[in-house]
Formats: structure tokens, sequence, C-alpha cells
């Protein structure tokens, strides 16, 4: 990356720091740590000179860098997402890589996770259990680390606690203190520390030392479309393929595209593979080889759903001005959402649903009403998480509006199809939303 051209030349000339903190978007963190740690060993060396640590603690890193390595040379310890950086609460899906490596099978990695994850509330591994006597309630887990436990991740809880058992494996020492004295005394000589996370906590004081005694590199993507630049990204996929990207082109890529780095590198191979001897990737390469990926490809209704009038506006410009969708595409879609949302609403309210409900209660005491429906009907029920973010998208309109919106998706049709203007057409219907909050809209409108 053209960010890391200075680091990279100062560690070809001798002048390597002895830490490096890669922070940002998975796809490029890791893309500039490998991009440092091939810098600081060659890849002939690395089979003994480097060691790789997913979600290591503070004592696991000390420990290795402590070590002297078998042949002489730069010894490097890449410590990939180690929790004890990780803010202790605001990620949802903590569980999530753990689970994936433990499918994967690599138990003692996932294990690891766990274990880093519930150190960060003091948790020991034999509290994982739900079955232990002493085990962490469901609450906790929400109250100490914003994590909603479903039933598989109490299941998955209770294999972690086993496997740890039978292979004696502990909760990573809390005390950072070895790892601290190193930092204040530095590292031996040739010895380096790459580490590499996708979210840390600022105010850790263990963070603010490494960056103290070391290199920060940022590799952060704007999640907002209308903020996110990707020139730079773009610039440096093409660079080894000796390509360039109109701007149209670039501008068509990133709304395909959005945030997703790794998607983005692998579309940009793919075009600059198609166009061959050509020196310009252009629009209509991008428009022929490129399929819609962007990470939510229901944006749109998304926004409708979070009765975000703003992001819904923003949507529609977007799909009609970058996308060159048609208006009566869009209004089958917002049409499509608005029926949706009133279906959802007669069902919970034939189920008498509490208005105020958490995710766990949800899944316990409604997803088995929807999975009994589902069977009865014959339909597919989604994941537990859809159905609750669908009962909580149709809770925030009143029925009343629902059936108004609907009615106004007819006229917008009526209007289309005689040439009015998509963009305002469109817009209207969705400020009906916005005037819809306004005291005392409904009874301005027939009751039904």
């Amino acid at each position: 990356m053209s960010e890391l051209a200075p680091l990279l030349a100062a560690i070809a000339s001798g002048k390597a720091k002895s830490i490096y903190l890669v922070v940002g978007e998975e796809f490029l963190a890791r893309k500039a740590a490998e991009e440092l740690v091939d810098a600081l060993v060659p890849k002939s060396m690395q089979g003994l000179n480097l060691t790789v640590m997913d979600a290591p603690s503070p004592a696991d890193i000390a420990r290795d860098l402590a070590t002297i390595p078998m042949f002489r040379g730069s010894k490097v310890v890449w410590a990939r997402e180690p929790e004890f950086l990780l803010p202790k609460k605001g990620r949802t899906d903590a569980l999530s890589k753990a689970r994936e490596a433990w499918l994967a099978g690599r138990r003692k990695d996932a294990a690891r996770r766990v274990l880093g994850i519930a150190a960060r509330a003091g948790w020991a591994a034999a509290q994982l259990d739900p079955a232990a006597p002493n085990a962490v309630p469901r609450e906790a887990w929400k109250e100490e680390l914003d994590i909603d436990l479903a039933e598989a991740d109490m299941a998955f809880l209770a294999d972690v606690a086993r496997f740890c058992a039978d292979e004696g494996i502990h909760a990573p020492e809390g005390d950072a203190g070895a790892f601290e004295e190193l930092l204040a005394k530095g590292f031996p000589p040739g010895h380096h520390l790459v580490v590499e996370a996708s979210n840390v906590d600022g105010r850790s004081g263990l963070y603010k030392k490494l960056v103290a005694a070391g290199q920060l590199v940022e590799r952060k993507v704007e999640r907002e479309l209308r903020k996110l630049d990707i020139h730079a990204q773009v610039q440096e996929s093409l660079a080894s393929f000796k390509k360039r990207i109109g701007t149209q082109a670039e501008e068509l890529l990133k709304a395909l595209c959005g945030g997703n780095m790794r998607l983005l590198a692998s579309e940009l191979e793919k075009l600059a593979l198609y166009v061959g001897e050509r020196p310009s990737i252009e629009l209509e390469d991008v428009k022929l080889l490129v399929l819609r990926a962007r990470e939510d490809p229901f944006e749109l209704a998304n926004a409708v759903q979070a009765r975000d009038v703003n992001a819904a506006l923003a949507c529609i410009e977007d799909e009609l001005n970058r996308q060159g969708a048609h208006g009566l595409q869009l209004l089958g879609a917002l049409a499509a959402t608005f029926r949706r949302l009133i279906e959802d609403k007669e069902r919970y309210a034939r189920m008498s649903v509490s208005a105020r409900m958490n995710y766990r209660e949800f899944q316990d005491r409604v997803y088995p009403l929807l999975q009994d429906q589902a069977k009865q009907s014959g339909k597919k029920l989604p994941h537990a998480y859809v159905a609750f973010l669908g009962w909580q998208a149709q809770a925030r309109f009143s029925r009343d509006e629902l059936v108004d919106l609907l009615l106004a998706c007819g006229e917008c049709d009526l209007q289309l199809k005689s040439s009015a203007d998509a963009k305002l057409t469109l817009e209207r219907l969705l400020l009906r939303m916005r005037v819809a909050d306004g005291p005392g809209a409904l009874a301005q409108r027939p009751r039904r």
C-alpha cells in the first residue's frame, strides 16, 4: 500500500520498528500485516523465525518474544486479533470467529478465542458450561459483554468448556505484567511484534503503550457509501497489472462492492484479466462483469424497515442515478416491503406478542410459534434473528400507516406509468413515512 511504502523502505534499510500495530478493515489489515511480516522476515526463514498467534494473551506474546530464535536473524511474532485489545462491549458477534475456527477443526484456536472473550469479564473456563454449578448466567453475557446468547451459543459454550477440561486449557493470564515489563525494557535485538486487529479499545492502557512504543498503521474503511473512497485500494490492486480505471467505472464499482475490500480486490483482478492488452478498464467492462454484490443487497428495504427516511432517499438516488434502475422496479421493491410489514403486523397481532422484547425472549417465546405456523403452511421460515428484526421493523409502524403507504404505492404506479419523474414520485412516497411521524397525522386520514 502506498502508505506502507515508507515503512517498508525503512525496514529494508535496517531501521525497522520493534512494534507495528495494524488496525482496521479485516482484509486490508491482514494484507498490510502480511507485507510487514514479509519485509521483516525473509520467506525462507519464516518457518523457524516467525510465530503466528491467533487470539493470544499478553503472557503468550511476552513468552514468545523473549525466546531466542533457532537461527540468527530477525524474529517476528504476529499476533492476530488479540482479544485483550478489543473493547469489552460492542461486538455482538464476538463468538463468530471462534465458531468458525471450531467448525474448521481448529478447536484449540477456538477455545483460546472464547477464553479470551470470557477473560475480559473475569470468567474462568469452568464457568462457561451452562450446566456447571458456578456457570455464568446467560444474562451476564449481555450485561458484561453485550453478547446475546442463542441456544446454539449455549451448546457451543458447553462443548468448549468440555474441550478445555479434557485438554487442560485454561483462561489466559489476566496479568499483563510480563508483557508490560518487556515493553518497558525493550525487546531483544532483532525481535519484532506485528499486531493485527479489526477493532481496539482506544482507551486501553496496553493499547496506548503499544502505540507509544511502536508504529500505528490504520486501515479503516468508511461504512457510509457516500463518504467511501476506494481510489487508493483500486490503484494498488491494479498496479501489478499495469492497468488504470475510468472515473465512471470506479464509481460504479464502488456502488457494486461497497466497503467489502476483499470483494473489491477480487473483482478488480477479474476485470484486469478480462481487458487483456487494453490499458484501461471502462464503465462497460464493469457493467458486463461485476454483479451487484454490496454487502447489503437489500439496502432500500432495510432503510424502510428501520424507518430511516434519509437513508431510503439516498438509496433511491443511488439506484436511479448510478445503477440505472427503473422507477417501477424500485416501486415494486417498496410495495413488497410494505406488504411484508403488514403481514408481519397481522401475524404478531394474532399472537398477542408483547410490544417490548429482547432477542432471547423472542427466540424462546415467539419463534417456536412461528415454526409451528411454518410447518402447517409449508413455508420456509427465516433464521430466528432475521425474524426478530422483522418483528422490530413492523413495530415501528401502525397498521394504518402501512396500509396508507401500500395504497400510495398504487398511486405512484399510475404516476410512473403516466411519465411522471421517477425520483420525485418515489421521494414523495418515502416522505410519507416522515409525515406519519407528525402529531395527529393519522387523525387526518380515514380509519381502516
